[in-house]
């Protein structure tokens, strides 16, 4: 009767969702400074959505935990403002004390996030304190930059967070890059770092000489963006 027993046409090429996202490219994932450590979280974490992780001027220290805060103690230093901010004005109107009261409560709801302490105004000095040496030209035009582009400086919070970071747990291939002058990234920490990093993975330990915490910013980034470019290009 003609039937060979086929069921259905199967000549597609049968590129489902789940064949087309494994054959996309991986992306690589670079973090700097404290920064970094929120990219080694993310290996550690992800190591299959990530093809190769690039740590610079990682502020890894394994000697150094960071104290998970209180709730208590920030919310009372939410109230111990708030009542300061009352005795210190004499007569207020009915809808300021209101908002106080609201921004008060939510600010007690969040008291993981009070913005208030969280971020302050950048100033000349807070700008350029990725920089080692000060003088530098470069260093003056992004100090002057940033206090136009970056009026407030926003701070790091619930650095406890960070304790997560274990080199052991990272199973990409990596590369460790610093400046040799980098005062937030020691060579000593940084071979520890580099020592400790998973096994079974290919890795690599940039120095870039006569550079500081900024090497991207400083004479010397044309050698950072090669020893990048060279990392990245390596066949996994």
């Amino acid at each position: 009767d003609g039937d060979d027993g086929d069921d259905g046409d199967d000549g597609d090429d049968g590129d489902d969702d789940s064949t087309s996202s494994s054959r996309r490219p991986r992306p690589a994932l670079l973090g700097w400074s404290h920064g970094a450590l929120i990219a080694q979280i993310t290996a550690q974490r992800h190591e299959e959505a990530l093809s190769k992780l690039m740590l610079y001027g990682s502020t890894y220290n394994p000697n150094m935990r960071y104290p998970i805060p209180s709730p208590c103690e920030t919310t009372n230093k939410i109230h111990n403002r708030s009542n300061n901010k009352n005795k210190s004005s004499s007569s207020s109107s009915s809808s300021h004390n209101t908002k106080q009261k609201e921004g008060l409560l939510y600010a007690e709801l969040h008291y993981d996030f009070p913005l208030h302490e969280m971020a302050a105004r950048n100033e000349y000095g807070g700008a350029m304190e990725d920089f080692t040496n000060t003088g530098t030209a470069i260093s003056k035009l992004f100090a002057e930059a940033a206090m136009i582009s970056d009026p407030i400086k926003v701070q790091w919070w619930n650095l406890h967070q960070l304790n997560e970071c274990h080199p052991s747990l990272v199973k990409v291939p990596t590369m460790v890059i610093a400046g040799d002058e980098d005062p937030y990234a020691p060579m000593q920490i940084q071979a520890e770092l580099f020592t400790h990093l998973g096994r079974g993975v290919d890795r690599i330990w940039s120095i870039i000489a006569n550079a500081d915490h900024a090497v991207h910013l400083s004479e010397e980034r044309h050698r950072f963006v090669e020893s990048i470019d060279h990392f990245l290009e390596t066949r996994e």
